[in-house]
């Protein structure tokens, strides 16, 4: 296999390295994880030549022949210094004659080196950003004599230095089963953004679930994040009426709903012929017909996507409609059809695991982890609990396990694959089984991924934790854990029927505590019924129990839950626009005492005292000695201190 028959598209000549040279010596460059992998893919090119890799340190490499290792930098400028110096002691001994990258930070000194060694080198781009480059990829299109990119948008924005080659991912077969090299249909997944309002840059989990099923029946899939890459309109048509894809799927919560019916609309416009539009998420799931009475999109998948959408291909791909397939709400003519639903998948294991490789990784972010780079990970479906303010519309309230094999094995992928530095458990009742939990955690164990850290990004119940539990977590590489804890009054809670005590709360603390785990619980302000006294005592709630962390949140009411159908019913909803409901520090509706301007006093009340005290202060000196710590903290510090002093952002 040669670099030419990676090739999507022509594109310019290799590099030549000198009209004599017959056999040369190159240093393949990469990181780890999916870097590796595509660079085992590029040494096929260089059959009968010397190769020797050049590469970070860790699990994935140290099986590698012939390799150099050295410690990731991580954007750390004094370990960035030491790799110029350990380069370049390598390029003196082996003296390659060619230098060739797929990215991340270790191609920078390397690329320094070799232009002072008067060393060609060639980079190839293989991040998943599709319109907004990378770091390492703006200065490395200075630096190396070749540039080549995966996307043919990124042409255009590098500049005219940058040549098309396509993608090593569709070969590199992430998933068991991958059929996309068939291409029987080409399908673009898009994540709207949401331009004015807030939003969180986490990776969307369900798009990456359907993407792997979609590659299992043979579709071509391209993903398109407008939110994490801050892509507005204009450029999402752009790219799409490039890709000219024959299916386009939009998820859609409640305040996308705007977002998504206006990028529908302008690409039925733009694109001939139309493709098919698809919805799905949780808005698409409780409201279906928002999606389709004005023609916006062709099929609504309700609930989970999985089966529906390979159902819905396989029918399309045929030249059939969405008659007789469960999970789809639809249009023939005029009218519109819900067809029945379709029953929760009760073996999870079916699902190919989510990939990744498809995502502009790099631009997810969180300022409260230890690490930039972290992946979540699902080990559950469904909550048999019915807090008022949850919507149950796409898990359901059945909970389906995920065997403790499979979730490791998930996990092991993550990080040996993707190079994941942290992983996010996401299940909403992740310790419901703990005997599973924490056979879970002796699988981490014995694989020797307890060096990795995690979170449950989610929270956990605190009525169902033990000692044993949290020591076995903190084992396993927990540093975190999150508690759904809502309020500091008794009443309240048991309004919003979340099933806990106060004092369940404080044991559960105390519990994680003394495991060595740091805490952050989760507050709501403004729940329906509540009081301003009723505020402060949940203020001062958070502060006795002395939580390293503190997420207030003030109550939103989501189509599909109690809590919308009571405020609905009781109340005023505030809102001029579905896009208003993604609001962070302001109420969206009025009931009883509750008002807008009482809440968000509260809401700022909260702020200052939980974050503002010496004693927090103190506890975020540890985390400044690193880069990324003194980074989040100066990030997190601007978000805290402008919720502190206007409510929202």
């Amino acid at each position: 296999m040669t670099l030419d028959e990676h090739r999507v598209n022509e594109t310019p000549e290799p590099l030549e390295v000198g009209p004599s040279a017959s056999r040369i010596k190159v240093c393949l460059v990469c990181s780890h994880g999916g870097h590796l992998t595509e660079m085992f893919q590029i040494e096929e090119a260089f059959e009968g030549h010397d190769t020797f890799y050049l590469c970070y340190d860790a699990e994935t490499t140290r099986a590698v022949p012939n390799a150099y290792r050295v410690p990731n930098m991580a954007r750390n400028p004094i370990e960035f210094v030491k790799n110029l110096f350990r380069v370049f002691a390598v390029f003196r001994k082996e003296r390659p004659d060619l230098a060739v990258s797929t990215g991340a930070e270790i191609a920078l000194p390397v690329a320094l080196i070799a232009k002072l060694l008067r060393v060609p080198m060639v980079y190839i781009e293989c991040g998943a950003q599709v319109a907004h480059p990378s770091f390492t990829g703006r200065v490395m299109y200075w630096l190396a004599d070749e540039f080549y990119v995966q996307w043919k948008e990124l042409v255009a924005v590098y500049g005219p230095r940058a040549k098309f080659r396509g993608s090593l991912i569709d070969e590199d077969v992430p998933i068991q089963g991958d059929r996309s090299a068939e291409r029987r249909m080409k399908v673009t997944l898009v994540h709207p953004a949401l331009v004015r309002a807030f939003s969180s840059d986490q990776p969307p989990m369900g798009l990456a679930y359907l993407a792997s099923v979609l590659e299992q029946h043979g579709c071509e899939v391209r993903v398109i994040d407008a939110n994490a890459e801050k892509l507005s309109l204009t450029e999402v048509t752009r790219i799409i009426v490039q890709q000219a894809p024959g299916m386009i799927g939009v998820t859609v919560t409640t305040p996308l709903l705007p977002s998504a019916l206006e990028m529908a609309r302008e690409l039925g416009r733009r694109l001939d012929p139309r493709p098919v539009l698809v919805a799905g998420g949780p808005h698409a799931t409780v409201r279906p017909e928002d999606l389709l009475v004005d023609g916006a999109f062709d099929y609504v998948v309700r609930a989970e996507g999985e089966l529906t959408i390979a159902e819905l291909v396989e029918a399309l791909l045929a030249g059939k409609d969405a008659e007789g397939i469960a999970g789809i709400s639809w249009r023939r003519g005029g009218t519109v059809i819900h067809n029945p639903d379709r029953g929760l998948c009760s073996r999870l294991e079916q699902f190919p695991h989510p990939d990744w490789s498809l995502f502009p990784l790099k631009c997810f972010s969180s300022y409260v982890r230890r690490n930039d780079y972290c992946l979540p990970i699902m080990t559950s479906r469904g909550c048999p609990f019915s807090c008022t303010f949850c919507y149950k519309g796409i898990f359901g309230r059945r909970l389906r396990m995920r065997t403790a094999e499979d979730v490791v094995n998930e996990w092991q992928f993550l990080v040996e694959r993707y190079g994941a530095r942290e992983i996010a458990v996401v299940d909403d009742v992740f310790t419901l089984r703990i005997d599973r939990v924490i056979q879970i955690c002796e699988l981490l164990v014995a694989r020797g991924l307890d060096k990795v850290p995690w979170s449950t990004t989610n929270g956990i119940r605190v009525d169902q934790v033990s000692a044993e539990l949290f020591a076995a977590m903190r084992r396993a590489g927990c540093y975190r854990v999150y508690f759904g804890i809502e309020s500091g009054v008794q009443r309240v809670i048991d309004t919003l029927q979340k099933g806990i005590t106060l004092d369940q709360a404080r044991h559960a603390v105390r519990l994680a505590k003394e495991a060595g785990l740091e805490v952050g619980g989760y507050f709501m302000l403004g729940n329906a019924g509540e009081t301003g006294p009723d505020m402060d005592a949940t203020i001062g709630f958070a502060l006795e129990l002395e939580l390293d962390y503190a997420q207030f949140a003030i109550a939103t009411p989501y189509p599909g839950t109690q809590m919308y159908a009571t405020i609905e019913k009781h109340g005023t909803i505030l809102i001029s626009s579905w896009e208003d409901l993604a609001t962070f520090g302001r109420l969206v509706f009025t009931m009883g005492e509750l008002t807008p301007n009482l809440v968000a006093g509260k809401f700022r009340k909260a702020i200052w005292q939980f974050y503002f005290r010496p004693r927090f202060l103190l506890r975020q000196a540890h985390e400044l000695s690193s880069w990324t710590g003194l980074r989040h903290r100066i990030l997190g510090a601007a978000v805290v201190i402008k919720l502190a002093l206007f409510g929202g952002r």
